[in-house]
C-alpha cells in the first residue's frame, strides 16, 4: 500500500487506541495510521473480574472498527520486522514504512512519526 502518514502506530490494544484519540484530540489535524490485524478488540483488564466470576466475559469484546478513532486509518495488517537500523517496518504483506523517529521501542506500543512508504 503506497500511503504516509504522520505517526504510525502498532497496535489496536487499549494503549493504541487511547493513543490515537488522545492525539488526535489534541491535533485533529494529524494524520495517524494504526497496524493492527485483528477484527475484534478485547479488554483484557476487565478478565481479571471475569475469572473472580464478576463480569460477564462477552461483555470484554467489542468489534475494532468500533472503537478506532474517526480519522484513523486502520491498516489490517501485522507489523512483522522492525528495522531500526534503517528506520523501516515491513508489514506482512510486504509494505514498507520508511520512519524518523521510534518512541519508547521496548513497550507495546511503538509510535512511529513520519511515515512514508517505499
Amino acid at each position: 500500500m503506497e500511503k504516509s502518514h504522520q505517526i504510525l502506530i502498532i497496535g489496536g490494544g487499549t494503549a493504541g487506541i487511547m493513543t490515537a484519540s488522545q492525539l488526535l484530540k489534541a491535533n485533529p489535524k494529524l494524520d495517524i495510521g494504526l497496524i493492527e490485524p485483528a477484527n475484534k478488540h478485547y479488554y483484557q483488564p476487565a478478565w481479571t473480574l471475569v475469572g473472580a466470576n464478576a463480569y460477564d466475559y462477552e461483555k470484554t469484546v467489542r468489534p475494532m472498527k468500533d472503537l478506532i478513532p474517526s480519522g484513523v486509518s486502520w491498516i489490517r495488517d501485522y507489523a512483522e520486522t522492525l528495522d531500526p537500523e534503517n528506520n523501516a517496518v515491513v508489514t506482512r504483506n510486504g509494505n514498507i514504512y520508511l520512519i524518523c523517529s521510534i518512541w519508547h521501542p521496548l513497550s507495546e506500543l511503538l509510535i512511529l512519526s513520519e511515515i512514508h512508504p517505499l
